[in-house]
């Protein structure tokens, strides 16, 4: 089992929600022609606009990807946009600037997200959000492939490179609604993925 301080662990999430804040308070750029809107199935209060960070803090599926990543809200995600998101999410998580991530700094970066969510949301943190954090100490583990405690951008960059083609299931370089979605894994009695 692992320990975490207190202390440590709200220093460097009131670090990445600042250093978030930060990213998102430039001007949002407009897309020349975009006067269309889009008939996506979240709602516009969930969609952030152009410039800020993207959301939902997590979740599977096409929605929550397109609600992540599609930084201009055209409902597609470039793989361009794609990777710049995810590299101001580590550059903002980075927050000792020693070049990777710390279990306490890639799960403060994430619960940074998660409550801004749940704060829009008018929600109080509650079960599920002390299960979406638990989940993310388990992410970590996965992710961090060497083992040694230090989250790397090149191991961030595997990991988006699996996660982008996965998404972009017609092979066309983008995602989009247009991708035919895999069902999600049976679950097991216990809520856990089946095998």
């Amino acid at each position: 089992m692992f320990l975490i301080r207190p202390t440590a662990l709200l220093c460097t999430a009131a670090a990445a929600t600042a250093l978030l804040t930060a990213c998102a308070t430039g001007p949002a750029p407009s897309s020349p022609g975009s006067s269309s809107s889009s008939s996506s199935s979240s709602s516009a209060a969930a969609a952030p606009l152009a410039g800020q960070p993207a959301r939902p803090a997590g979740g599977h599926g096409i929605d929550a990807f397109l609600g992540s990543f599609d930084a201009d809200r055209d409902g597609r995600v470039t793989r361009a946009e794609y990777d710049a998101i995810r590299a101001q999410r580590f550059r903002a998580a980075d927050t000792n600037g020693d070049g990777g991530l710390s279990e306490d700094e890639y799960v403060a970066e994430y619960e940074a997200r998660l409550k801004q969510q749940y704060f829009d949301d008018g929600r109080q943190p509650d079960a599920a959000y002390a299960s979406q954090i638990k989940q993310a100490h388990v992410r970590y583990r996965i992710v961090n492939r060497a083992r040694d405690g230090r989250y790397t951008p090149e191991e961030d960059r595997a990991v988006a490179s699996r996660t982008f083609k996965g998404m972009d299931t017609n092979g066309d370089g983008v995602v989009s609604a247009a991708d035919p979605q895999r069902p999600p894994p049976p679950r097991a009695a216990d809520g856990q993925a089946a095998d």
